[in-house]
Order: structure tokens, then C-alpha cells, then sequence
């Protein structure tokens, strides 16, 4: 995944089906850790590169987003913490947890102390180690339209004073007087928010068009905020100074700030609406990534998935730089003889494992021999360009290594690729080379007597940027007899339009949507304690259903289910103690393997933003899978549409302190249920009608 140094965001001044006996077996064997503390359950969405995202109180979330800010001259824009921007350093600890980074010439470290539900301190430590020109050094909420569109914002010059109200003028004025306060209260339609500071500081406001959504003016980070929609409601913005513009080299500053949520929950209940009448396209299962990487516990964590997961789908790596280090030297005759390198026949003994699983395998290339480079490298861009006077060489090199992953162990792989080719993770290529590389490495592995086909794509993010990357390949017709499925991957967020092109890309080709790696954070190696946060996990859940029912993958493969990135905690893996065990991202992937194997994705919607809904049905077996992920508080929820045979619903619960759990089935009456959501919670419905 791409590493780019910080942007500048300019600112806009606009006027039944029973388990199987494993996994019942595994419920009764397996659960969460240990009871939560604060700390498994901290209220503050605190990300590891610096920013707050929130607060939940009871489970319901508080929006808003805050960090510094980095000012530019005549307030024309700003630097701040961004994630994939930078190299920070996360730590967590009881109910503590610390960022140290750097933004635009400026060090920081941040410690964030969850003090009670609904309540957190944040102290703030900075230092200039550039020299800087700049209007200040601020740190920022930004609140989001749609709850404080209307907030009402009160000032308080100390801790006893009387509140004054402070003006939020339209266009802002940069120049306008500043006001100084202690205290802060911001309340909108159902939230509020109050902000203490230890000392008074300097606050300005002003309302704006959603400028976390402004491009970067990098194409590699298109698309890392989401587009606010037409019409959207101005969010509010709200800068507390921490240093002037005259701050110079080796300035230092701080500021303690404590925060406090209070939510009324919407007392109207969710309303879902399914639509049996319209299958979509079939889901196979999870799936699951195995590049190895650490030798010492990759293989217990491999195991552990594999025996309690349902996993459906597989994708390993070529080491292709030791498969074929010397152009001149057969890799194949040299494996042939018994002379195969260690990391191959590793990742190869894997395939078989995988293989012997009755899984699918997809077999994907990142590390290059030297002999394949071309000799100009494109400038400024990552990755690695093969040279194209060796298209042969280097499509007959890896035809070579499937034949041997089917001879010396028994698989034919099902798909290839290039991992991330057009962001160059490691090779590199442009959309025509990539249509082209497809064309010949297809042809070879038809003239090879293979069934292996290409994956199209199988790009890094799910980006327009990506999707522009594939065109060649879609509209080429000499492609249509290789490609064995489209693919991508979810790092850089997918848009709701974006995932319905790549649905719609697969079904121009008439072949299956893969999600070949899935994860809301690329950079997560960085900070893997991050993983254990509830936050983390529910966004993790959350992203995977939305996909599920936008864009109908066949399968969505977390990265990964070894070590790196691991779905389990303790057995050594990034040194936490204790046995092997499953985290809540675990039993999340358990629970959606719980969707009806092959059942066809059925419309299903939602009359609330914070409700993501996706439902698969097994037609022919009368099953019925629904996944909900709840971002807000306990509710009532509404589901019609169910067929009006379904006597009854199964449920299964996944949150902080919940390992799908099965809960008491609901009733349903004339196709319709009322049921319980629990709060940040992942829920499955499971029926069944004669």
C-alpha cells in the first residue's frame, strides 16, 4: 500500500438451517478473552494517527472528528494528521492510549485516558521542529452537518461563568475577533458535546461545506474522504489555538482538553424492508489470505482459522524472485531434480493444505527476479515495471511455477494474478500492460493444458482510480475467454457508486466479483493493537456488509488469516501473551460465514444511516440469511417482507462481549418481525420455511 508524504486539504468558503456440529463444537470450546474493562470496550474512537472519531455513550455514537491542524497563511488551508500519511506510533495500555507523530514540520504526542462512559481527557504535547509559515497551530472539531447542522454553541469564560452564545457567521471572516473561553458546550438535535480546558485558550468557528471530503491533489489518495452528497448540511468547525504564527523552531505547546457526550437515543424504530423477489448474484462464504510471513507462529494461527472458520475461498503468494532467481536456469527442471527454495515449497505446501480443505486457490505474485525489471523505471511512482522485452520470458517463467504447484503438490490453481498492479505492490503496471499481461499469460496457461484463468484487476483499493485501471482489460474481447473473475481491494474505502461498477464490471464479463483482500486499514502492521479495538472491529463488520450488499462479491478474503493482521490474539503473535484465541473480528467472520453457502444477495433496505443491512437467500432450500450491523444505540427494528411461511428467525450476536452468541429466536408473523438491536453490535438472522 502506498506510503505518501502529508497532503494540504485547501479550504472552500461556499455562499433454518442448523449449524454444522464444528462450529457448535467450537462455541462451546472458544470465547472471548476474558470479561471487558474499559479498556475492551473504551467509548472514544481514537484512530493511531492522532484523531478522535467520535464518542459512544451506552453505544450510541457521537459524531464528530478532531485533531490538529496545521494553519496556512491567510487561513487558505491546512496540514493535519491523515490516515496512510504518516508513521505514527500507537500504544494502548489499561485505559490509555498514545499517538506520537508528525505533520508538516510540527511533532506531537497525544494521550487519550477514557475516564468514564461518555468521558475522556485528552493532553496534547507539541513541538516545531521546521520553520514554519503559517496562521497558527490549532486543534479542530469538526462536527458533522447532518446532527449539528443547527447546534446551538456556548462559550464559558471560566468554569462557574455564565454561558454567552457565539455567532457562526456565514461567509467566515478570518479576521473577525477570536473569543476566549474555558468551556465549551455544543448541542445538537439529539447530541451534545461539552469540552473543558485546563486553561482558557482562543476559539474561532465557522461553518462549511464538508472539507474532510476535499482531494488531497494526489490520485494515490483519491477517494480517501468520502464526498459529501449534494445538498449536504454545512458541518461546524470549531479551532482552539495552541500556537500563534510566529511560533518558531523548537516552540513547544500543549493543551489538556476533557470531553463529555450526552445522547438521547431516536426513539423510532429501524424499518427494513426485504425484497425476495429480486436475487442478485451468489455468495459463496469468507474467505482468507496466507502469505506467509512469520514462520514461528504462522502456522498455529493457519490451523486455528482453518479448523474454526468456514472458510470458502483461499489466495497465497509466488515467491517468484526465489522461484526464478536466474533467467538462464530452468526453474522447473531445477524443482524437478528437488532443488526448490525453502520459501516456495512453503507457500506451495500451503496451496496443498488449502487444497486438501476443498478450497479454491488464487495464486498471486509480489516479489520480482532482477532479470525481469525493466531497465527505466517510471519516475516517482512505487513498484516495480517489468520489461517488456521479456513479456515471453517472464510469462513462461511463471507458467512454470503453476505447473509445478500441480505436479510436485497436487493443486491447479484457479486464478492468478500481479498483487496490486496498479499501485505497484510490487509490480507495477499501466491498464493497457495490465490488458495485455492478462492476453499472453492467459494464452500460455491454455497452451499449458492449465484451468488456471486471470483475475482482472485484483487491485489495491476500490477507487474510480482502479476502476479506470481495468477498462482496457473490460472492453478488450480477446480477454473474455481467460478472465476468471474481477477483484479488488477494499484499502483505500469503497463509495456506494464505486462498488456497484465493480458488481457491474463482473457482470459485463459474465464472471465472479472477489474481494481478494478486505480490511479498513492498509497501514494496521504499523499499530496491529489497534485490531483489538471494538472500534476497529464494528467499522471491519461494517465495511464487509456493505459490501456484501452493494456490490455481491462471491466471496470477501480478510487479509489475513495468519499472523499478520491476525483475526486471533496470544500464541506469540505480535508478542501478546497467552494461549491462541479469537478476537471479536474473528466471531464477526464467523458469523457472516453463517449466510447460507451459495445463497443469492436479495435488496434489503434500511431507514437509518447507522444501520447497515445485506440478506442472501438459498431459494431452493427456503434459507434465509440477514446481517445487520448496528453503529448507534439499543433499538427496536421493524423487518417486513420475509416470506409469510417463516414460522421463526434464528439470532446471533457478535459485539465487545458477545462471540456469536445465540440469542432467543424472534417471531414472524405474515413476513414480518420486531426485534431487538443491541448496541455497536453485529447481528445475524437466520430462517427457515417449509
Amino acid at each position: 500500500m502506498p506510503h505518501r508524504s502529508l497532503g494540504t486539504i485547501r479550504f472552500h468558503d461556499h455562499s433454518s438451517r442448523g449449524l454444522h456440529p464444528r462450529w457448535v463444537a467450537a462455541l462451546t470450546v472458544l470465547g472471548l478473552a476474558s470479561a471487558p474493562s474499559l479498556t475492551t470496550c473504551a467509548q472514544t474512537i481514537f484512530t493511531p494517527w492522532g484523531n478522535l472519531h467520535g464518542m459512544r455513550l451506552q453505544g450510541e455514537l457521537v459524531e464528530f472528528e478532531a485533531g490538529l491542524r496545521v494553519v496556512q497563511p491567510e487561513w487558505s488551508g491546512f496540514s493535519a494528521a491523515v490516515k496512510y500519511l504518516q508513521r505514527p506510533s500507537y500504544t494502548r495500555s489499561a485505559n490509555e492510549r498514545t499517538v506520537t507523530s508528525r505533520i508538516a514540520g510540527l511533532s506531537f504526542l497525544e494521550v487519550l485516558t477514557d475516564t468514564a462512559p461518555g468521558a475522556a481527557t485528552l493532553k496534547v504535547d507539541l513541538a516545531v521542529e521546521d520553520e514554519l509559515k503559517m496562521s497558527g497551530v490549532y486543534f479542530c472539531l469538526d462536527l458533522p452537518g447532518h446532527e449539528f447542522a443547527d447546534a446551538t454553541v456556548q462559550v464559558f469564560e471560566s468554569l462557574e461563568g455564565l454561558p454567552r452564545p457565539l455567532p457562526v457567521t456565514t461567509p467566515w471572516d478570518p479576521q473577525a475577533r477570536p473569543t476566549t473561553g474555558r468551556r465549551i458546550r455544543i448541542a445538537g438535535l439529539l447530541h451534545a458535546l461539552d469540552l473543558t480546558l485546563a486553561i482558557p485558550v482562543e476559539i474561532r468557528v465557522r461553518r462549511d461545506l464538508s472539507n474532510r471530503a476535499t482531494a488531497l491533489n494526489d490520485p494515490q489518495v483519491e477517494q480517501l474522504f468520502e464526498p459529501p452528497a449534494q445538498g449536504e448540511p454545512r458541518d461546524l468547525q470549531l479551532y482552539l489555538k495552541l500556537m500563534d504564527a510566529g511560533a518558531a523552531k523548537r516552540d513547544r505547546a500543549s493543551m489538556s482538553i476533557s470531553f463529555k457526550v450526552t445522547a438521547t437515543p431516536d426513539p423510532d424504530p429501524v424499518r427494513l424492508r426485504l425484497n425476495s423477489a429480486n436475487p442478485g448474484r451468489p455468495f459463496a462464504g469468507i474467505g482468507g489470505n496466507f502469505r506467509l510471513q512469520f514462520p514461528e507462529t504462522d502456522p498455529a494461527v493457519i490451523r486455528y482459522c482453518l479448523d474454526n472458520l468456514p472458510v470458502t475461498w483461499s489466495r497465497v503468494d509466488l515467491p517468484w524472485a526465489e522461484w526464478n532467481p536466474e533467467e538462464e536456469v530452468d526453474p522447473l527442471a531445477r524443482a524437478r531434480a528437488g532443488q526448490i527454495h525453502r520459501r516456495v515449497s512453503d507457500a506451495m505446501e500451503t496451496a496443498r493444505t488449502l487444497t486438501r480443505r476443498g478450497l479454491p486457490v488464487i495464486v498471486s505474485v509480489w516479489s520480482i527476479p532482477q532479470w525481469a525489471r525493466a531497465e527505466h523505471q517510471p519516475a516517482g511512482l512505487r513498484g516495480t515495471a517489468l520489461n517488456p522485452e521479456k513479456s515471453s520470458q517472464i510469462v513462461d517463467s511463471l507458467t512454470r511455477a503453476l505447473i509445478c504447484l500441480k505436479e510436485r503438490y497436487g493443486v491447479e490453481a484457479a486464478l492468478f494474478s500481479f498483487n496490486e498492479p496498479e499501485t505497484g505492490v510490487e509490480v507495477r503496471q499501466t491498464p493497457t500492460e495490465h490488458a495485455e499481461f492478462v492476453l499472453q499469460m492467459g494464452r500460455r496457461l491454455a497452451a499449458s493444458d492449465l484451468s488456471t484463468r486471470m483475475l482482472l484487476g485484483d487491485t489495491a483499493h476500490g477507487t474510480p482510480a482502479a476502476l479506470r485501471f481495468i477498462a482496457p482489460g473490460l472492453a478488450d474481447p480477446r480477454l473474455r475467454g481467460y478472465i476468471g473473475a474481477v477483484a479488488f481491494h477494499t484499502w483505500r474505502g469503497c463509495t456506494e457508486a464505486d462498488l456497484r461498477q465493480w458488481s457491474q464490471a463482473a457482470r459485463s464479463l459474465g464472471v465472479p466479483l472477489l474481494v481478494t483482500e478486505s480490511g479498513p486499514d492498509a497501514h494496521l502492521h504499523n499499530y496491529p493493537s489497534a485490531r483489538l479495538e471494538p472500534w476497529f472491529q464494528l467499522q471491519e463488520i461494517d465495511l464487509y456488509v456493505r459490501i456484501c450488499a452493494l456490490a455481491q462479491p462471491a466471496t470477501i478474503m480478510p487479509w489475513q488469516l495468519t499472523t499478520d493482521y491476525s483475526v486471533l490474539t496470544g500464541g506469540g503473535v505480535y508478542s501478546e501473551d497467552g494461549p491462541l484465541r479469537p478476537t471479536q473480528r474473528f466471531w464477526n467472520l464467523k458469523q457472516l460465514g453463517l449466510t447460507p453457502p451459495g445463497a443469492f444477495a436479495l435488496p434489503i433496505s434500511s431507514d437509518r444511516r447507522d444501520v447497515t443491512s445485506a440478506a442472501f437467500a438459498d431459494l431452493a432450500n427456503n434459507s434465509y440469511g440477514i446481517h445487520l450491523v448496528n453503529n448507534g444505540g439499543q433499538r427496536r427494528a421493524l423487518l417486513s417482507g420475509l416470506p409469510v411461511s417463516l414460522p421463526e428467525l434464528r439470532c446471533f450476536l457478535t459485539d465487545a462481549t458477545h462471540g456469536m452468541q445465540e440469542l432467543t429466536p424472534v417471531r414472524a408473523t405474515a413476513g414480518t418481525t420486531e426485534f431487538s438491536l443491541p448496541p455497536a453490535s453485529f447481528l445475524t438472522l437466520l430462517g427457515h420455511h417449509p
